[in-house]
């Protein structure tokens, strides 16, 4: 079984999804080979702010106030059923290009799924800007890899992105099995059952 996994690190409900993917793995038994692709949510997001998320939201999405801690605590709640502790109040949002290169060198080095995690946690957890260079070779040292360098795996990520178009991916995190078949987590409800149909 070969899992593409469409995601971007800035979005709450893709570090939710890997867990739960990784929850129904275990459940089933199988191991799959994992492919993490790139899908930018917004890839025309500023790379000379540094915004929270309450701020991004605010300014580049008109999520304002109540609605905006409505929406953080909803993907707070559920993370924490998946074993996640989010603080998303100290979460920076960035643009992730550079971020999607990061897995790609993981990826390169054996690491992908342990790269495209750690960027997850950074975002979400830890409060720390994964569209800093400085802070993606920090990550990438955390991993055992060595330092990612300038411009490289853009060829990937750009193969990704028109890879997510022709498959009509619109929204992540987003899962393509064994080229079959898609499924939008987090809407998925019983996904260990749906892998121990098709494992195999």
């Amino acid at each position: 079984m070969r899992i593409e996994v469409f995601s971007d690190m800035v979005c709450p409900w893709c570090y939710i999804g890997k867990r739960r993917l990784s929850i129904a793995l275990d459940q089933v038994g199988v191991k799959p080979e994992l492919v993490w692709r790139a899908f930018q949510l917004d890839p025309s997001y500023p790379s000379d702010v540094t915004w929270t998320l309450s701020e991004a939201h605010a300014n580049r999405y008109g999520i304002h106030g109540e609605e905006d801690k409505r929406r953080q605590k909803l993907v707070t709640d559920l993370a924490a059923q998946v074993g996640i502790g989010y603080r998303l109040d100290r979460a920076i949002m960035a643009n992730t290009a550079d971020a999607h290169r990061l897995v790609k060198h993981g990826h390169a080095h054996g690491k992908g799924t342990e790269t495209a995690e750690a960027l997850m946690r950074a975002f979400a957890v830890e409060g720390r800007n994964i569209g800093d260079g400085g802070t993606l070779n920090e990550i990438a040292a955390e991993q055992g890899l060595p330092p990612l360098e300038p411009g490289a795996y853009t060829d990937e990520v750009n193969a990704d992105l028109a890879l997510a178009s022709r498959y009509g991916v619109v929204g992540v995190p987003t899962l393509i099995i064994d080229e079959k078949y898609m499924l939008v987590s987090p809407e998925i409800q019983d996904l260990s059952r749906f892998l121990q149909q098709h494992a195999g």
